[in-house]
């Protein structure tokens, strides 16, 4: 019960941190990204401004948001487990089963997304990008999956939290540089 509580608490600061990173142009560079927000954050307050921006150029923001997808993936494969412990029909096992590799192998590659970003070299970044690429539709091909193979058994229940996970997944792809920047170079 303790695992299930640190989970759901995850998911709402992720729901919490995503919200404050929310993309409104797909085409806004990173940098005016986190001065925009950090303004809104701060509400004219030079020194939350400054702590903001301080925070977020630390730790790249792609990598904040990839660290915020794991979250994410980490707390929906928990409720899949804990569906999987309470299934008595075979084929939404199956489907179950399905599910939770998928998610496995999207809080792997979300992990390992995150190191690479937070490194900022050129071929650590692209590798981010691919890693994130393939976790993209994992809600969708989770949900076809269970239902292709449970039939009538019933849909797999998802809930908001559980389908935020591309949206999530879309912000560290739009804010991840493209190339090293100077503060990232040896």
């Amino acid at each position: 019960m303790k695992y299930y509580a640190m989970a759901a608490a995850l998911q709402a600061l992720s729901a919490a941190v995503f919200l404050f990173m929310l993309v409104p142009r797909a085409s806004m560079a990173a940098s005016t990204l986190l001065q925009d927000k950090c303004a809104f954050y701060a509400d004219d307050d030079r020194t939350s401004y400054n702590y903001c921006v301080r925070t977020l150029q630390a730790d790249r923001a792609s990598a904040i948001a990839a660290r915020i997808a794991r979250a994410t993936a980490k707390a929906t494969a928990y409720k899949i487990s804990k569906l999987q412990v309470a299934e008595k029909v075979p084929a939404r096992l199956d489907g179950l089963a399905i599910c939770a590799a998928e998610y496995a192998a999207a809080v792997r590659r979300l992990g390992r997304a995150a190191k690479d970003a937070a490194s900022g070299g050129a071929p650590e970044l692209q590798e981010a990008l691919t890693l994130l690429g393939e976790v993209t539709g994992a809600p969708e091909r989770c949900q076809e999956a269970f239902e292709a193979v449970a039939g009538r058994q019933g849909s797999l229940p998802m809930n908001s939290a559980d389908w935020e996970l591309d949206d999530i997944v879309g912000v560290a792809i739009v804010i991840m540089p493209r190339k090293p920047t100077a503060s990232t170079r040896a």
